[in-house]
């Protein structure tokens, strides 16, 4: 399963909130996870974090060269 989370748009956290939260709602759906409404906060703002440096990390320019590390074997 390849899910992954609506990009979020740091100038508009409403809007990133609600994809966050339809995202997370749709996730739980999938996996039949049950979720107690205290915690729906903090696993939103946990999400949110983690979308954030997903962005990051997707955004960074990479040249056309760019190759990944070979694997380390002692």
């Amino acid at each position: 399963m390849n899910a992954k989370p609506p990009a979020t748009d740091l100038g508009a956290p409403e809007a990133g909130a609600s994809q966050l939260g339809a995202f997370l709602d749709a996730t739980l759906a999938v996996a039949g996870l049950p979720l107690e409404a205290e915690l729906r906060g903090r696993v939103l703002m946990h999400l949110g974090i983690a979308a954030g440096m997903a962005d990051l990390v997707l955004g960074f320019p990479l040249p056309d060269e760019a190759e990944p590390a070979p694997v380390y074997q002692p």
